[in-house]
């Protein structure tokens, strides 16, 4: 398995949002190719099973909608344009996916000529989970197709408020997300943000959504007084979500962008800075936090495991 991506860990745990303004070559939207078909295959069949838990709109969110097609398709046609091709027409459009096989014609801005609303169309597209945020000041969740979260779910958190939707996290990041919302607010078209996240599980499912809560706990309980330093590397994944967010053109929603990753810590095969920077990160990453994240449980064996992985590489040099 390759490494991830992104590896989000400095030299000590930041409280900060720690968001990137995009550049030039920063795209919106990843394709991750070993892991694209199958992850496609998962959202779409997820969405025929539960399609009301997975996807949620308001009715008025239309405009928002198509400002997603044309945002992603727009993006998917310039960074990768050999899975995709986007011809228009005016209003006429013709889109092809290579990766799945597939074409459509549509007239954009006719929900009736495609198979479903534009952006549980779009979110098939794609890998990321979508989610749209109002634009009266409140940034509150006004649709989303929301297939692979982390311990939430749209009827968790639709139609609530920004500083409502991550509620109850700890204390200590309420300033954190003012700060978050206030940068919302300031973000124009042209200049989306990203950022990165990082968590460690027990399971390498990856619809976590509400619905597996309980399970997920459950099965914790029962793992985790089996995790030792030594057997840790193949049982714990380390999830990283990549999180964009960028202003809608005609409607002036917001749109939240999540591409899930992951890997085992023994599939990352962590270098030397890698494992300290990881464990000085956990180290000072306040209970708290770390008890949100649910990784208290295994926490000792996880800094187990990275200081026989730095020692390992001490003893390899000399």
């Amino acid at each position: 398995m390759k490494k991830l991506k992104y590896f989000p860990f400095g030299e000590e745990f930041d409280l900060r949002m720690g968001t990137s303004v995009f550049k030039e070559n920063d795209s919106l939207i990843e394709v991750d190719e070993d892991y694209y078909l199958s992850e496609i295959n998962l959202k779409r069949s997820l969405l025929e099973q539960d399609h009301r838990y997975y996807y949620r709109t308001k009715a008025e969110t239309e405009i928002a909608q198509w400002d997603v097609v044309e945002k992603i398709l727009s993006d998917l046609v310039k960074f990768y344009p050999e899975y995709f091709v986007l011809n228009r027409d005016n209003e006429n459009w013709f889109w092809q996916n290579k990766k799945t096989n597939e074409t459509i014609e549509f007239i954009f801005g006719k929900k009736e000529t495609l198979p479903y609303e534009p952006l549980d169309w779009v979110g098939r597209q794609v890998q990321e989970d979508l989610v749209i945020l109002s634009n009266d000041g409140t940034a509150s969740l006004v649709a989303g197709q929301l297939c692979f979260p982390n311990g939430w779910c749209l009827d968790d958190k639709f139609d609530q408020p920004f500083l409502t939707i991550h509620a109850p996290a700890p204390k200590m990041v309420e300033p954190t997300m003012q700060t978050a919302q206030k940068l919302m607010e300031k973000i124009i078209a042209t200049r989306p943000v990203w950022r990165c996240s990082w968590n460690f599980k027990t399971s390498g499912q990856i619809d976590l959504s509400s619905k597996y809560t309980k399970q997920y706990n459950e099965e914790l309980l029962q793992i985790f007084p089996t995790l030792t330093p030594e057997n840790i590397g193949d049982k714990i994944f380390i999830r990283i979500e990549r999180q964009t967010v960028s202003r809608l053109p005609k409607s002036n929603c917001i749109l939240f962008g999540i591409h899930m990753y992951q890997n085992t810590l023994d599939d990352e095969n962590l270098d030397t800075l890698q494992a300290k920077n990881m464990m000085n990160v956990l180290k000072t990453t306040p209970r708290g936090m770390l008890d949100y994240k649910a990784i208290t449980p295994f926490i000792d064996a996880l800094l187990g495991y990275l200081e026989n992985r730095i020692l390992q590489d001490v003893k390899s040099e000399t």
